[in-house]
């Protein structure tokens, strides 16, 4: 089954449906069961990579929670074993920039990484976390 992305719907995924007919619904978890038909233009479709719909429902899109773009997007997950003492502390410092952890933890293991490696901070991407 082929999974199609529309500049005019952005927030939509339209997709094949088990019987090859186009189907649109919210991009988001358990959109599927708000689907319905598609009738616009097939032409201007966008083809993209059926596991991006994981996690909404739709059938050709696999089981487990949906990927993130690649583009600079974090995609793999890396486990880090700390105290509960560190990870307050980091909880903390993740509250004070009003970031999520994750993009905390990234931002300054990043910065570590570009002090380490002697590489320009400008030249490193910015979590979306990040006001």
């Amino acid at each position: 089954m082929k999974l199609y992305r529309s500049p005019a719907m952005p927030s939509h995924w339209i997709g094949e449906d088990k019987l090859g007919n186009l189907m649109q619904w919210p991009a988001e978890r358990g959109g599927w069961e708000q689907r319905t038909s598609y009738t616009g233009p097939k032409r201007l479709l966008e083809e993209v990579p059926s596991a991006l719909a994981r996690g909404s429902g739709w059938p050709g899109g696999g089981r487990g929670p949906a990927p993130r773009a690649a583009s600079g997007v974090p995609s793999k997950t890396i486990g880090l074993r700390v105290t509960d003492d560190e990870r307050a502390k980091w909880q903390r410092a993740a509250d004070v920039q009003e970031q999520t952890l994750a993009a905390w933890t990234r931002d300054e293991l990043n910065a570590a990484a570009d002090r380490v490696l002697g590489e320009a901070d400008a030249a490193r991407p910015r979590s979306k976390g990040k006001p």
